[in-house]
């Protein structure tokens, strides 16, 4: 025996890294399978409520008893009075959709060209302020609804 084993040292134990590798894997596949609950739950309502037959939306079945695809039809006709301009009101959408999509990539790839290229000592600080104020708008979005 070792000198050291014989005058009581403490044993110094490797640690277990294939057990921390496995739980932190194990947790990490746990928080991806809630993530993907939490993501596919409204695509998943979505589809149900599509399907359902009209007016029966509220009902304690997981999935329609009687699925029908007359939603779709009464939309794309204009069935109702309240979708009599459905498809110019599309449009206006996708219009209005198009041109702030331009104009935000337009805007924002002209500046952040002028911030690169400025070589400004705090040039992070503009480029971040504009990522804090989006941010600030959202949350304040969020607590007026």
């Amino acid at each position: 025996m070792s000198a050291e084993l014989m005058a009581g040292a403490p044993v110094r134990r490797r640690p277990n890294y294939r057990l921390r590798r496995n739980l932190t894997e194990a947790a990490a596949l746990a928080f991806g399978l809630v993530l993907l609950v939490w993501t596919l739950t409204p695509i998943y309502n979505m589809v149900a409520v599509a399907l359902e037959v009209h007016g029966d939306v509220f009902t304690n079945d997981i999935w329609p008893a009687k699925p029908s695809l007359e939603s779709f039809w009464i939309v794309v006709s204009e069935g109702y009075w309240y979708l009599e301009y459905f498809w110019r009101q599309f449009g206006n959408s996708l219009y209005v959709g198009g041109a702030t999509v331009f104009l935000t990539l337009a805007i924002g790839s002209l500046a952040s060209f002028a911030i690169g290229r400025m070589r400004m000592r705090h040039g992070w600080l503009v480029s971040d302020a504009a990522l804090l104020a989006s941010r600030a708008a959202r949350s304040t979005a969020r607590t007026m609804r």
